[in-house]
């Protein structure tokens, strides 16, 4: 038990599963790098090649923050 600033004590919980949600981060950088070179070499505008970068680093930010969020719930209900 540890005392906090309000002076409560609290158990200290397990470690967060900060390897896994890095590694699930860095495979959605890599996946942007190489769905971003397929992307630009598909597209022959240049106003939609800026738009489905920036379309798809928004898709990979939000798809790593739903698993990180699901990494969560998995972590809290056991």
């Amino acid at each position: 038990m540890t005392e906090t600033l309000l002076l409560r004590n609290e158990a200290k919980g397990s470690a967060y599963p900060m390897l896994l949600e890095k590694l699930v981060f860095i495979a959605a950088i890599v996946g942007f790098v190489f769905l971003n070179e397929y992307l630009w070499s598909s597209t022959d505008k240049v106003v939609y090649q800026w738009l489905g970068t920036i379309g798809l680093a928004l898709s990979m930010l939000i798809l790593t923050e739903i698993i990180g969020r699901m990494i969560q719930s998995i972590r809290a209900s056991k």
